[in-house]
């Protein structure tokens, strides 16, 4: 449905700024929403979207609902609170007065706030009517999970969409595979449809370990037929057949690389060349070629060889001090198996992954784990600094454009894969991230107003509220002057760039 995002990145990062951050921001507010509603605290205004506002959706309660213009999740403006300071006592008792007139009621509350204020009392008659709460007078612990709610909401959400990745599955190694690299032509599986390249991946449907297993499998379904499936290319295929009597296989190496400069390259060793003999001997396994070499540094030896059928011998001599990573005899080197009974050679394939299904309560436990890694990774990204590990760069702070790049680049792969749980982990991902972000003990973020808090209850009295404003309002402009830097640096240096 999606398709015509793919290849166009600018596109896919507009579509993603809208699936990734707009819900995560507006899951956040949500989270605030509940939680006032819930300890008693006054809700003004449930925005969706940012002012300057647009209309208003209706009224229910004490609370306004609005559509607002700039479409960047949502907000909640609580009584007692502009967006992210406390307000003074007298905008309080204003806001009281007009939610009053609007419910068509006066609270005690209003009443004892303009006699503390020197106002008129007696234009507020005390009316039974419903209390409304300002953040200022909700109690510290009441306070502190307002405050905590939306970053809550936020990690949640993130247990909530791992655990449905986990139900979907997990990319995890299920077994390994068997490469041919040799075909005998008037072999029953050449007439099956073999062919050289193929990469065999189960038989009968079962996953085997390796190349050497299955060989094994082979052996112990001599005279059966057996169903292979054979990835060629960009397809799978099955061939169907049914192996020879039992013939243990032959033990080869093949010759997967050669360093320049080296022993095997001035003996003529080619890539692709199975060593089948070191001194006239074959090999009972695939480890005695490396202790047969190390028995004979300095000393020339001989390796028996064979390529596409034929047999040549080449002398070389192990050296006793090569290079690092290269070897005495300068060749990279993995196992090979002779099924001449069969009428192939097979190399190790490497290992295949699948989609396993987790339990309910193995994906809760792997979505609570994802949380856990994330702050385990927030710990020790000072050190990794620090040491050198990771480039500031790649540790830079990322504006809401990056995060749609990003999520642009992870919105194509999972529609060009047809994997929605691509997508979802990115989701996922940044919903820890908003919600751990906001809960730092920084002024203008929930962490933020948690320490004032958490400070009136060491002080047994809250701090004034026009300091804890300048607080607030000087950490806003900070951090709206570094996401301003962030923002012009991501167009400047995309995030993408860093990606291999």
């Amino acid at each position: 449905m999606l398709d015509f995002i793919v290849g166009n990145d600018a596109l896919a990062a507009v579509f993603a700024f809208a699936l990734v951050l707009i819900p995560a921001i507006f899951i956040h507010e949500m989270g605030h929403f509940l939680a006032a509603k819930a300890v008693g605290i006054t809700i003004l205004e449930f925005g969706i979207g940012f002012p300057p506002r647009m209309l208003t959706l209706f009224t229910r309660g004490e609370t306004e609902y609005t559509l607002n213009w700039l479409p960047i999740g949502g907000f909640v403006r609580p009584l007692g609170e502009d967006f992210v300071r406390p307000v003074q006592d007298e905008e309080t008792l204003r806001e009281r007065k007009k939610l009053e007139e609007r419910m068509g009621t006066v609270s005690e509350d209003n009443a004892a706030l303009a006699e503390r204020l020197n106002a008129d009392v007696g234009q507020y008659r005390a009316k039974q009517g419903r209390k409304f709460t300002s953040v200022g007078e909700a109690k510290p612990l009441a306070r502190i999970l307002f405050l905590g709610a939306g970053s809550t909401a936020n990690l949640l959400t993130a247990v909530i969409l791992f655990t449905i990745i986990g139900l979907s599955g997990l990319p995890t190694i299920v077994g390994g595979s068997a490469g041919v690299i040799a075909v005998d032509p008037d072999s029953e599986l050449a007439a099956a449809g073999l062919q050289t390249g193929d990469l065999i991946e189960t038989v009968n449907g079962e996953y085997f370990e390796s190349a050497a297993e299955f060989s094994q499998l082979l052996n112990e379904h001599a005279g059966e037929t057996v169903s292979l499936s054979v990835q060629r290319q960009d397809e799978v295929l099955d061939i169907a057949y049914v192996p020879a009597a039992e013939t243990p296989a032959q033990t080869y190496v093949f010759v997967s690389s050669i360093a320049a400069d080296s022993p095997a390259e001035a003996a003529g060793l080619q890539v692709d060349d199975l060593i089948v003999a070191f001194n006239g001997e074959p090999f009972a396994s695939f480890e005695e070629l490396p202790e047969r070499t190390q028995e004979n540094l300095g000393e020339p030896v001989t390796l028996t060889l064979l390529n596409d059928g034929e047999l040549r011998d080449v002398t070389v001599t192990p050296r006793q001090n090569p290079p690092e990573g290269q070897g005495a005899i300068g060749i990279g080197i993995v196992p090979a198996y002779d099924q001449s009974g069969d009428g192939i050679i097979l190399v190790e394939g490497g290992l295949q992954q699948d989609l396993v299904p987790l339990t309910l309560g193995e994906s809760i436990q792997f979505g609570l784990g994802q949380i856990v890694s994330f702050f385990d990774t927030l710990i020790r990204l000072p050190g990794q600094l620090i040491a050198g590990d990771l480039s500031a760069e790649e540790a830079r702070v990322m504006s809401p454009l990056a995060i749609s790049q990003f999520g642009g680049m992870f919105l194509q792969q999972s529609i060009e894969q047809n994997e929605p749980v691509v997508l979802l982990n990115f989701i996922a991902i940044i919903s820890i991230a908003l919600g751990i972000t906001n809960l730092l003990p920084l002024p203008a973020l929930d962490g933020g107003r948690i320490v004032f808090v958490v400070l009136e209850i060491i002080r047994g009295r809250p701090i004034a509220p026009e300091r804890e404003s300048i607080v607030h309002l000087v950490g806003m402009a900070l951090l709206l002057s570094l996401m301003a830097i962030a923002f012009l640096n991501d167009i400047l240096n995309p995030i993408t760039n860093l990606i291999p």
